[in-house]
């Protein structure tokens, strides 16, 4: 008890504490908030703006204005803290980041398709924690490494580190347009002024109070959005259990009808549509629950059956699939419901979700990586492994939002809204919220606003820490800085990257885009960069080779799997052959077994070159690298910039020699007129 008393106690000193040193910031964003509030009211607008303006009351005149780096990009949880309430706070705080508005989306979506498979598919994803938790834990007490580019770099060298900061820029892109497109769509339909206004509302929100407070803010606005979303979670799975029908917990609406021969089946489109109608009773409804196909012949200009086969085609009759359980029974027809345990009940997903979330997706996402090097290692690890069950749960949870909805659109189809049905069948969670009115529409509403920003606010952190003293610091000394050795300049640089990338993230909605594609495609991108990342526990020496080989190859793959998909050149591509059973994701099944069994193997291979890891150049791990050729093309910027390449080029750097076996001693060495020749001295680094 007296733990958690001294947890509230310090929560609740974060509003005073922001209060007494930023008045102005706290009266001035108060100030503007009314004026709003008054004029919402004037204009009448809908109940469901007034959540935002809520929020971005309660959080931004509190949000601290932060001056220290370090404390802007680490938050107060430094390598020493590991009391119980660092991991309360560590563990709530990387939970409901890592719950993104896309996942609970998602999840309903798989929900409603696969039933509980479905949910247990996505959440599958969240076995991400433990293998971030066990792999950082590992690389800072066995290396001392303070952050993963750091390591990279350190191990793969500088061109590692660049093509590693582009995949986590592309992750975080990703994740400010997915997160907007999913609040939009609670305020209007896609692409009208309204859908629109809630996509920047819900973006610019946290940009406000992570340019001004970063990580600190993020860490401890966290807190509160985690204890909002756990007890509206519960208040709609409560509302859902009471209205659910018999059978909610084990429903699986997908399978197949076999119509029988006697009596006759629905053969021609009228019939298929009445069949499906006579339950529904409602056209729009039933156009839902069935597929007909016309008959043809394989001669387009030939539509006789006669005439087909006299001339030796190929005739096709007419066929009717009914795709609801009632309707398929009332027309005389047999339900056979899908399997749950094989792949095309939604198994492929779940394998996906497992490769992807234990051997690579965690790693290229900051949000979730940056997390890993705050408070101790031994905090970290129990934080993380108590947020992977919060949010995976979580996860699961929200997943029965989506077979509510379809159930209901099957099993009492008369009671859902036509203007709904679609979504309702789908199992969207904006179309089942509306579906009890308000009060839940505003409930789910409210838990996808603060899903969508506690994820940005870590976003626009993370980023700022990877184009300040990451990217920046590369340029300035030839190593990325961890978050320990930001500079004021690198706080700068930070808060200017939250707005670029704030106002850059949305534009991809202009492409109506997918919210499950954020997740699939971006995880089939990056299948190779496990393999490095995992090495980095137990492989000794610097090996380029280890990173690039897998790293690129997932790249590949990644791209040829999104353009197989993309309407401008599917026809062009053929990938059958990489599919992998007969489920819905068959072939994205099959790129990811096949890609991550040959990125590891290629990893596998530069290992068997120099064993022992030994008598290896650390010079391009120290400056000496391609960073040399950019810093010699930005001299002439150096006069503006007060010289900082210039005297990074001659910064000192940290190199490690072996002593002994595994042992390592690092001293630091003052370069000189050797590094502008490049006669680096040469280093063993085993570790």
């Amino acid at each position: 008890m007296a733990g958690c008393s001294r947890f509230t106690e310090w929560l609740s000193s974060f509003p005073q504490y922001a209060f007494k040193q930023h008045r102005l910031h706290f009266w001035g964003t108060l100030i503007v908030l009314i004026i709003f509030f008054v004029v919402m009211m004037a204009c009448r607008v809908n109940l469901q703006w007034f959540w935002l303006l809520l929020y971005a009351a309660l959080i931004l005149p509190f949000a601290p204005y932060v001056t220290k780096p370090e404390f802007f990009y680490r938050g107060g949880l430094t390598s020493e803290k590991k009391g119980a309430r660092h991991i309360v706070l560590l563990a709530a705080s990387a939970s409901i980041s890592w719950v993104f508005a896309k996942s609970i989306l998602n999840a309903s979506l798989l929900g409603g398709e696969y039933g509980i498979v479905g949910a247990c598919a996505y959440a599958a994803y969240y076995t991400s924690f433990a293998s971030v938790g066990i792999v950082i834990y590992l690389i800072r007490t066995k290396q001392g490494y303070r952050s993963l580019p750091e390591a990279i770099n350190e191990r793969y060298g500088s061109m590692a580190t660049l093509a590693f900061g582009l995949a986590v820029l592309f992750r975080l892109y990703q994740e400010v347009w997915s997160n907007a497109l999913v609040v939009a769509g609670f305020y209007g339909a896609e692409h009208t002024k309204e859908w629109w206004l809630g996509a920047c509302l819900s973006t610019a929100i946290p940009v406000v109070y992570s340019v001004t407070g970063g990580m600190r803010a993020s860490l401890v606005t966290d807190v509160a959005q985690s204890v909002t979303c756990v007890g509206f979670l519960i208040a709609l799975l409560i509302v859902l259990g009471v209205n659910a029908p018999a059978g909610f917990g084990s429903w699986n609406g997908a399978g197949t009808c076999n119509l029988a021969a006697d009596p006759t089946p629905p053969v021609t489109a009228d019939q298929c549509s009445a069949a499906a109608f006579n339950w529904l009773g409602d056209s729009s409804k039933a156009a839902l629950a069935y597929n007909y196909t016309a008959p043809s012949c394989n001669y387009a200009t030939i539509s006789s059956q006669s005439v087909c086969t006299s001339v030796g085609g190929i005739y096709s009759a007419s066929t009717c699939q009914l795709l609801q359980q009632p309707v398929c029974s009332r027309a005389g027809g047999e339900w056979l419901p899908q399997k749950r345990a094989s792949l095309e009940g939604g198994m492929d997903l779940l394998s996906v979700g497992l490769l992807q979330g234990i051997l690579s997706y965690p790693f290229f996402d900051p949000v979730l990586t940056d997390r890993a090097f705050l408070a101790s290692p031994k905090a970290m690890l129990i934080s993380f492994l108590l947020a992977g069950l919060i949010s995976g749960s979580f996860i699961f949870l929200f997943a029965f939002t989506g077979i509510f909805g379809n159930m209901v659109a099957i099993l009492k189809p008369t009671t859902v809204p036509a203007g709904i049905y679609g979504n309702m069948l789908l199992g969207n969670p904006t179309a089942v919220s509306k579906y009890f009115g308000t009060a839940m529409y505003s409930v789910t509403n409210i838990i996808f606003i603060t899903e969508s920003l506690s994820t940005l606010d870590s976003t626009f952190t993370s980023a700022a820490k990877l184009l300040g003293p990451e990217f920046l610091g590369i340029l300035e000394t030839g190593q990325p800085q961890p978050p320990q050795s930001a500079t004021k300049r690198h706080l700068r640089a930070g808060r200017i990257i939250i707005v670029i990338l704030a106002v850059i993230g949305i534009l991809p909605l202009l492409a109506s885009p997918t919210a499950l594609n954020a997740t699939t495609v971006s995880g089939t991108l990056i299948m190779g960069l496990g393999p490095p990342v995992w090495f980095l526990i137990f492989v000794k020496g610097y090996r380029p080779l280890t990173f690039h080989l897998p790293f690129w190859w997932g790249i590949a793959m990644g791209i040829v799997f999104q353009l197989s998909t993309a309407a401008c050149c599917k026809d062009y591509i053929n990938v059958r052959g990489f599919a992998w059973g007969a489920g819905g994701s068959n072939t994205l099944l099959g790129f990811n077994v096949i890609g991550t069994a040959v990125a590891w193997g290629l990893a596998g291979l530069t290992l068997l070159e120099n064993a022992e890891g030994s008598n290896l150049i650390l010079a391009a791990a120290h400056g000496n690298n391609i960073v040399k050729v950019i810093q010699k093309g930005l001299q002439p910027l150096d006069r503006v910039l007060g010289g900082r390449f210039e005297k990074g080029a001659a910064s000192s750097h940290e190199a490690c020699a072996v002593v002994g076996s595994d042992d390592v001693m690092c001293s630091t060495a003052k370069e000189d007129d050797q590094l502008q020749t490049g006669e680096v001295a040469k280093q063993d680094m085993a570790v």
